[in-house]
Parts: structure tokens; sequence; C-alpha cells
């Protein structure tokens, strides 16, 4: 095994935070579908509730996609905690741990984006 096998790569850090990213994303559409019942009778809420189904419905796929490229890459998230100040990931790169944190304010500026850039997918 050479040596940059040993290094985890930036494409592995974002392969974690993808798939650290998606669940949380799924939570918050959930999350938002309850919420958004209050307004079951108004004419925006079923066009509301079909767009964020849309969006729910594209997430499974690629949490799919992203959990066989971490197999392939021998990538494991060990540990994920979720606290005040944001999100602490400890994983395993070809037999390293690592850790990264996420503060809260990344973390949802990265939600956002990632739902952006699905909008643009889902049209």
């Amino acid at each position: 095994m050479s040596v940059h096998a040993r290094i985890e790569t930036e494409e592995d850090v974002q392969i974690i935070k993808e798939y650290t990213l998606l669940p949380i994303l799924l939570d918050m559409l959930a999350r938002d579908m309850e919420e958004l019942k209050v307004y079951k009778d108004k004419i925006v809420y079923n066009h509301i509730l079909f767009y964020l189904r849309e969006v729910e419905t594209a997430i499974y796929p690629q949490l799919q996609s992203i959990k066989s490229v971490m197999k392939k890459r021998d990538i494991k998230v060990i540990h994920t905690e979720m606290n005040a100040l944001g999100i602490n990931v400890e994983y395993k790169v070809r037999g390293y741990i690592h850790h990264f944190t996420m503060l809260r304010s990344l973390v949802k500026a990265e939600l956002m984006t990632t739902l952006m850039n699905m909008r643009g997918g889902l049209r």
C-alpha cells in the first residue's frame, strides 16, 4: 500500500460531508412537511408538498450512491454527534481514524446549497 493511499483526500472528506448532511436534510424535510399540515386547506399546500416530496425522493438514490462509493473507497463513519455548536464526525478512511466538525452556520449553508443544486436537477 502506498503512502498516498493512506492519506484522506479532499474527495473523501466531501463524500463524508454529503453522507452526514443528507440524512439531516431528510429530517428537516419530514419536519417541514409535518408543520405544513396546518395549511392543508390552502391552495399552495399541495404544490409545496409535491416539491418537498420530490426533493425527498431524489435524496435516497443519492444516499445509496454515496454509500456505494464509501464502500469502494473503504470509508466508514464511526460516530456522528450533533450539539449546539454543530456536528462532530468521527470516520475511518482506509484504516485511519479522522475527525471533523461543521459549525451550525456551515451546516445550514451546505444544506441550502444542496437544496439549490437539487432544485436545478429536478426541473
